[in-house]
């Protein structure tokens, strides 16, 4: 899987969600078309079905570098 190719949960408003697209775009999407135990910062990918599911495993992989990352900056 392109790892670029993912879609990050912004934030949650009422009935909707801000998602930022690959292209770095951000747009709302229907919580109704979402997984429902979606919150903010989940990773999301399409399915074959063209499906929004989580990313469980790239959400981690993105998670350990974010924190390696700070731990350089900030010891």
């Amino acid at each position: 899987m392109n790892n670029n190719n993912f879609y990050s949960v912004s934030r949650l408003e009422e009935k909707m969600a801000v998602i930022e697209f690959p292209d770095g775009s951000f747009n709302e999407v229907p919580l109704s078309i979402l997984p429902s135990d979606i919150k903010e910062g989940n990773i999301l990918i399409p399915n074959e079905d063209g499906e929004f599911v989580h990313d469980f495993s790239l959400e981690e992989e993105r998670k350990r570098k974010l924190l390696s990352l700070q731990d350089d900056i900030f010891g």
